[in-house]
């Protein structure tokens, strides 16, 4: 039996309505942010994995008193990283950065591409054609999913270091109790 019950591999249906409810204002607040919408997905992602990861609070949380904890947490997940985004554009301005661009190899001639820049795009919407249908959005429900697998593994990683802290300090505490003296 689990203290805390561990975080399902598949979004909730609530947490993939709010996806379809939010994710247009979001991609457009994103590119007002970033300044074009295909970077809109250098940000927003993030702030549904955000999201993501503390949907089992935030559903507590629209039980218990407030009705619309998910959407203020939401605009707080959006502020801290679109300021996050901001500082590091900043520090890549000022150190002087530029975009990286490739030589391609092709049978005519050496060319320079740009990865393509598709309107509104991210990993989520390229996988849609994959999700299994539904009468939903496919790229709703591929943005959804995305972003909870995101949520999923941080979980799993952060559980993974408490352990092994735990395990740390347990060994430390042996090793001192041990000790002769």
């Amino acid at each position: 039996m689990r203290l805390v019950p561990a975080l399902a591999l598949e979004p909730p249906h609530a947490y993939v309505d709010f996806v379809a409810t939010h994710l247009e204002p979001l991609r457009a607040q994103a590119a007002s942010v970033v300044g074009g919408d295909g970077d809109a997905e250098q940000l927003y992602p993030d702030v549904l994995t955000d999201v993501a990861a503390r949907w089992r609070w935030l559903r507590w949380r629209t039980w218990l008193s407030r009705h619309e904890a998910a959407e203020s947490y939401l605009r707080r997940a959006f502020a801290r990283r679109s300021r996050r985004w901001r500082e590091r554009k900043q520090e890549e301005e000022s150190a002087g950065w530029a975009p990286v661009e490739f030589e391609v190899w092709t049978a005519e001639r050496w060319t320079t591409h740009r990865p393509p820049r598709a309107e509104r795009s991210s990993g989520a919407t390229r996988l849609a054609d994959f999700v299994r249908p539904t009468p939903r959005d496919a790229g709703v429900i591929a943005e959804a999913a995305i972003a909870w697998w995101h949520a999923y593994e941080a979980r799993r990683r952060r559980r993974l270091i408490a352990y092994l802290v735990l395990l740390f300090l347990l060994a430390a505490l042996v090793a001192r109790l041990t000790q002769p003296g």
